[in-house]
């Protein structure tokens, strides 16, 4: 019953970042820090939630740090 317990945790400690991403929103990364460094405090988890929720998205840039990433890691000379 503890493992399911975990688990469920786990989960929705990770929803906010999750929402985050999908909705391409421009502060995922400072909604993940805050997700899991404050979710302990469920304050912080309700503030990261709200924070994903309706926080500003910003579709160009995703799409732009996505292309940055492939590029590092698919046109790397040294490897």
């Amino acid at each position: 019953m503890q493992i399911v317990f975990w688990i469920t945790v786990g989960i929705l400690i990770a929803m906010p970042d999750v929402i985050a991403y999908k909705r391409k929103c421009k502060d995922r990364l400072k909604i993940a820090k805050l997700s899991y460094f404050l979710s302990w405090t469920i304050f912080g988890w309700v503030v990261a939630m709200a924070w994903a929720i309706w926080g500003e998205s910003d579709p160009e840039g995703f799409a732009k740090a996505r292309r940055q990433c492939y590029f590092l890691d698919h046109h790397n000379p040294g490897s």
